[in-house]
């Protein structure tokens, strides 16, 4: 799947659930409150979900992959091969 978003304006965030086979439901709950944070006063605070991918780790856990963009006006598109830059959100 594609999508048209400025590198600049994209943000991808990676969970790993490692027991998702015994509790299937409790794989999203990390995700789910994460994407509850109140980010009003942080440079995340026009944070919005454009996909989620679950994706099996082959252990019994699964990855997912939450694309999220900043909110601002973008033009262009994402290419693969680019560099990227690792952000981490802190908890608070």
């Amino acid at each position: 799947m594609a999508f048209d978003l400025s590198p600049a304006d994209t943000r991808v965030f990676l969970f790993h659930s490692v027991d998702s086979a015994r509790d299937a439901g409790g794989a999203m709950d990390a995700v789910n409150s994460w994407l509850g944070k109140d980010r009003s006063g942080s440079p995340y605070s026009n944070l919005r979900v454009r996909d989620v991918t679950v994706t099996p780790d082959g252990q019994g856990g699964v990855y997912t992959t939450v694309v999220c963009t900043l909110g601002k006006l973008s033009t262009g598109s994402v290419h693969s091969g680019a560099s990227h830059d690792q952000i981490v959100e802190g908890e608070a």
